[in-house]
């Protein structure tokens, strides 16, 4: 017999004994059991979660009445879509059988307290109803994966990108923006736009003018669609107070509410601060959209031999 077939028999005898050995029964046959839900928890019970990465700081949200928040961002409202996308993930994630037995294994596979990519904790006030450690990746939207507690690792249907511990990924982006099929008014100061049948109009038009359609509806869609990059939580009043104004508006609603954004330039850094009537938050905006704003004159949005 050859020397190659000797090492192929031999390397068959050991994939044999790997797969014999993961399938042992142990002392608890229903901890072997495929196919059972990783956390048997609903999630209405929990109150609050952790998500730690190594080396970085931990990130807390929080459910209030509201719904779920981020407490370090002075409660900032969380995305609805993007934590029940999470929950749905994690609770609805069904174990394997193990992949490891071992706290050898279970350190190979990154699910250790002190070498994991994720550890994900579920509370209910201080009881801990969950508290998984999410490691390598076996494939494609695969995670491996250990309750604390649990010598066994498991593989299931996840990502450890999912549960991200940057705050700025948990944001309803959406707390900023109006719906132009809601807006009535817009007032920039030195000129205003009214909703009409035939879409927004520039307010006390001349003889001779008329709206401009096309860079009005840009305006609108900009002021509709106001996002950010991040909440500013500690230091945003501070921030705001000390900068330079660059704009003020305001955007009444068909529903007769009023709200009015003011945009200051911060001493530092090269981004903007705005701040909104609706919001108790100050955010980190980009420059150029509310520089555009700010430079698109009544002139651009007039047609006619009165509009300069």
């Amino acid at each position: 017999m050859s020397r190659s077939i000797k090492l192929l028999l031999l390397l068959l005898v050991l994939q044999a004994g790997l797969v014999a050995w993961v399938n042992l029964p142990g002392d608890d046959p229903g901890a072997f059991e495929a196919d059972r839900k990783l956390l048997s928890l609903d999630a209405g019970s929990v109150d609050t979660v952790t998500i730690e990465q190594m080396g970085e700081a931990r990130l807390h949200l929080a459910r209030k009445d509201a719904g779920w928040v981020l407490p370090e961002k002075g409660d900032f409202p969380v995305s609805s879509a993007k934590f029940e996308e999470f929950t749905e993930k994690l609770l609805g994630a069904r174990r394997s059988w193990p992949v490891g037995k071992t706290a050898v294994a279970a350190r190979q596979f990154k699910v250790t307290p002190d070498r994991f990519e994720r550890r994900v904790r579920l509370l209910r006030g201080t009881d801990v109803l969950g508290d998984v450690f999410l490691g390598s990746s076996p494939g494609f939207r695969k995670v491996h994966a250990r309750l604390d507690g649990d010598e066994h690792t498991y593989a299931i249907d996840f990502n450890a990108f999912d549960a991200p511990v940057d705050a700025g990924r948990w944001y309803d982006t959406e707390v900023l923006k109006t719906a132009v099929e809601d807006i009535a008014r817009i007032d920039l100061g030195v000129y205003a736009l009214k909703a009409g049948d035939g879409g927004f109009q520039v307010e006390g038009l001349r003889e001779n003018e008329e709206t401009d359609a096309e860079p009005v509806r840009q305006l609108v869609e900009r002021v509709a669609e106001t996002g950010f990059k991040d909440v500013l939580s500690r230091d945003g009043k501070a921030l705001f107070n000390a900068g330079k104004p660059v704009l003020e508006y305001t955007i009444e609603t068909k529903e007769g509410s009023t709200v009015e954004h003011t945009v200051v330039s911060p001493e530092d850094g090269d981004h903007y601060i705005l701040k909104s009537s609706a919001q108790p938050h100050y955010f980190e905006v980009d420059r150029d959209r509310f520089d555009k704003l700010r430079d698109t004159s009544r002139v651009q949005l007039v047609k006619g031999a009165g509009s300069g």
